[in-house]
């Protein structure tokens, strides 16, 4: 619900009030705006209320720029608190309701430029103008008004995908009260609820998004025992001693690999042999042996 000083106005669709996104009052303009979720097929109506406003006043409804007609609060009715709702367009005898359709798009080029182009500006747009005025009966027809189909172009659109139009007429039990009007001051307030689907308004970050639903049965946090204690130790020692194991067999390792020397004469000895038992070893040099010389590596 917007408030703007003794005012209040909000969008009802299919009987529950519209949640209002992003409200925004800006004082000078005497202006206050916000993000409604439209949804297809849904039908609405424009609700406001003057909880007490020293004379008589009169909203007037505006969707995707156009004007849909007016209804009064008359300051002798100011103690009800009446709330003042503008469902749709009425010939006096039938009502069609405000619905919320599909945006009819064209690629014809046409669409483009002239006065076609100029109420794009306006779609998605829902207006309630609440102005001062002086009211009186009157036997003159009601004013009738028509809302015809937007068709935009589709490289124009602007993420805009609906529009109101008017749902199938339906009777009125009783015919509404004409009443004839003469502003007496400026604009009081303008409330401004621009439409888009929910999709759009997360999309934007406009609406927040949707929360991922917990599993139906959580399993409660178990309380940690003694045991679980005693565990987590014996878990930390044998971690310890494992690395102790490692070093102790990496530095065995290390001593184990005994180096290959090369002796003068350009033979190679291997002493990674088992030292219990000497080994004699005949070398290959440019010097020959002489007959039954062993070299005693022992």
């Amino acid at each position: 619900m917007l408030h703007w000083k003794e005012f209040s106005a909000w969008i009802t669709i299919d009987g529950k009030e519209a949640v209002e996104y992003n409200v925004e009052t800006l004082e000078d303009e005497k202006t206050v705006t916000c993000w409604i979720a439209s949804e297809l097929g849904k039908k609405f109506s424009i609700d406001w209320k003057n909880s007490y406003f020293p004379q008589d006043v009169a909203g007037y409804v505006k969707v995707d720029g156009t004007t849909c007609g007016s209804k009064v609060s008359l300051y002798s009715n100011h103690f009800k608190e009446d709330i003042i709702s503008q469902t749709g367009v009425s010939d006096g005898t039938t009502l069609r309701p405000f619905v919320f359709s599909a945006l009819e798009l064209t690629d014809d080029d046409d669409v483009l430029s002239g006065s076609a182009s100029l109420s794009l500006q306006d779609l998605g747009l829902i207006q309630l103008t609440i102005i001062p005025v002086h009211a009186t009966d009157t036997n003159e027809p009601l004013f009738i008004s028509s809302l015809s189909n937007h068709k935009v172009h589709e490289r124009s659109k602007k993420a805009i995908t609906q529009q109101i139009t008017l749902a199938e007429p339906e009777i009125l039990d009783r015919p509404p009260r004409v009443l004839n009007v003469r502003r007496t001051g400026p604009d009081v307030v303008k409330f401004c609820f621009k439409y888009r689907p929910i999709d759009v308004l997360r999309a934007n970050g406009i609406a927040p998004q949707l929360k991922r639903k917990a599993s139906a049965d959580p399993a409660p946090p178990r309380t940690q025992t003694p045991d679980d204690s005693e565990g987590l130790a014996e878990l930390e020692e044998a971690k310890v001693l494992r690395k102790k194991l490692r070093a102790l067999e990496a530095k065995i390792d290390k001593r184990d690999k005994k180096p290959r020397i090369k002796p003068e004469n350009g033979a190679v000895i291997d002493l990674t042999q088992d030292n219990s038992r000497s080994k004699r070893v005949k070398l290959e040099g440019k010097r020959p042996f002489i007959t039954g010389e062993v070299i005693d590596l022992t």
